[in-house]
């Protein structure tokens, strides 16, 4: 239903998709050695768990799970969209080498684990050889990822924040992104 939903707004074909539950997401960041972040303001916010004053840390799975979900920002969820994309950015950035792989591959290596937890607990479309193949794409071009948000419009209905996004405007801007 998403890759419809993606394919009528944006006129984009989606191919492959996988769905990581927090669960998962935090056995991923574990098994990969966690990932540096620099937390630029303080972070305190019950609901996620994160409790950050400004600085940098070496996140665990939970620790990285509550930085993206963390909302008590003056910006709220769009300073949270931005920490998600940070995260990940950060993530393909720090383990996307040589040395990562070796130990992803190698069986007596807590990282090796990583194949397990993408094939018993997400929901994807890949199969092991398709993530090898990200992961050797991702080798050699990690620094090329480019991350762009789609125009959208705010608005409020019945004291709710909205984000709206107009299907011309978004494949006009995608076609202007894509050339």
């Amino acid at each position: 239903m998403v890759k419809q939903e993606i394919k009528e707004l944006t006129g984009i074909n989606i191919d492959r998709t996988i769905l990581l539950n927090f669960n998962s997401f935090k056995k991923v960041v574990d098994v990969l050695g966690g990932v540096r972040i620099i937390v630029e303001e303080p972070l305190h916010d019950p609901l996620s768990g994160a409790d950050f004053e400004p600085g940098e840390y070496l996140m665990d799975g939970e620790q990285a799970l509550s930085f993206a979900r963390c909302r008590s920002t003056a910006r709220a969820d769009l300073d949270r969209v931005n920490r998600q994309q940070y995260l990940l950015n950060e993530l393909i950035k720090q383990k996307a080498n040589f040395s990562t792989i070796v130990k992803i591959l190698n069986p007596f290596n807590d990282a090796s684990d990583l194949f397990t937890i993408l094939k018993e607990e997400t929901r994807s479309d890949f199969s092991i050889w398709d993530f090898c193949s990200i992961g050797f794409v991702l080798l050699f071009s990690s620094n090329d990822i480019e991350r762009v948000t789609i125009p959208t419009t705010g608005t409020n209905i019945d004291g709710i924040s909205y984000l709206i996004a107009d299907k011309e405007e978004v494949r006009e801007f995608l076609l202007d992104y894509l050339k």
